[in-house]
């Protein structure tokens, strides 16, 4: 998770100058485009080139989405607020969608439910965003 999370923000930053000479929706393309390829080619080297759907239900295909809007928020936003604040707000909207899934256990994983003392993490995070952003 370490060097994925040092690879958003390298992409994040990378996204933004590419957003200087494409439009957002184009630089999405790019980005998911050389994704796909790359995945691809992995499928066939390595599993043999039989991809399968089905058997997940039909919402988790809709992850994609969530994808577009991730690569196209952090691309107009890096440009505008710097990298730094665009990781720095990603990660706090990270932890409270994913505290409210964890809390009503929504899409099958197990329930945690948030507490009180699960507070702290979350002043932090606002807290340096507030120092970012003064």
């Amino acid at each position: 998770m370490l060097l994925g999370g040092a690879c958003q923000g390298l992409m994040v930053s990378i996204d933004g100058i590419l957003a200087d000479h494409l439009s957002l929706l184009e630089v999405c393309f790019f980005v998911h485009a050389i994704g796909a390829v790359l995945l691809l080619l992995h499928i066939f080297i390595r599993g043999g080139g039989k991809i399968r759907l089905g058997g997940a239900p039909l919402y988790v295909y809709f992850v994609g989405i969530m994808g577009v809007a991730l690569v196209t928020s952090s691309s107009f936003c890096a440009n505008r607020v710097g990298a730094a604040l665009t990781m720095a707000v990603s990660v706090f909207g990270q932890m409270a969608a994913s505290a409210l899934v964890d809390h009503y256990g929504m899409f099958g994983v197990p329930v945690v439910r948030w507490s009180w003392r699960r507070l702290p993490p979350y002043l932090l995070i606002l807290a340096g965003l507030g120092l970012m952003l003064w």
